[in-house]
């Protein structure tokens, strides 16, 4: 069986991921914490970060880096809780959607290298540099305030990265990970 390992985003983690790890077992991959020992990684926003210099996976995908040179991530972050709000109490209801903002409090606290390492690389994707040897899959949500409409220019001058866009919001693989399960899939 393929394993996956999950790198959740600056505001994210197990608990607001539980659908997509669930989604990812019954499509037959194994999740595992062990990112360096996974066979495909997965990693959303802040967690492109924390992607290990080496790996045995043979793909990686990353979903919308905090890419975005000269937007201020605080403004960003503001019009993306903006934008996202109304979808979001809408698709999860109020209850669901209190307590995962909650867990986002918790989440943004809990791992304050996340905080600095959004601040000091927002402007580059070094990140990419570091995984030449790898196959990669660049995916921005369509409607994301965190990642730049220019990542795909940007990405294009890496010859082992492929860019993928899907309708979406920033966090939209916690409540529709199909699309990205099946993106996964098709390039098994």
């Amino acid at each position: 069986m393929k394993t996956v390992a999950v790198l959740h985003g600056w505001a994210g983690g197990p608990m607001l991921g539980k659908a997509f790890s669930r989604e990812l077992e019954s499509s037959g991959l194994k999740v595992i914490k062990e990112v360096d020992k996974a066979d495909f990684i997965f990693a959303h926003s802040t967690g492109c970060y924390f992607l290990p210099n080496t790996s045995k996976a043979q793909l990686i995908v990353c979903l919308d880096p905090p890419y975005w040179p000269g937007e201020p991530i605080v403004e960003r972050w503001m019009h993306m809780n903006k934008n996202e709000t109304k979808f979001l109490i809408k698709q999860l209801r109020f209850g669901r959607f209190f307590r995962n903002k909650l867990w986002e409090v918790f989440y943004i606290f809990a791992k304050p290298s996340y905080t600095w390492s959004v601040l000091r690389n927002q402007s580059h994707l070094d990140f990419l540099e570091q995984q030449a040897d790898k196959q990669i899959i660049v995916v921005r949500n369509l409607d994301d305030e965190f990642c730049s409409p220019q990542i795909k220019q940007a990405v294009s001058a890496y010859k082992n990265v492929k860019y993928v866009e899907i309708p979406g919001y920033h966090s939209n693989y916690y409540t529709n990970p199909k699309p990205y399960i099946d993106l996964l899939l098709k390039e098994l």
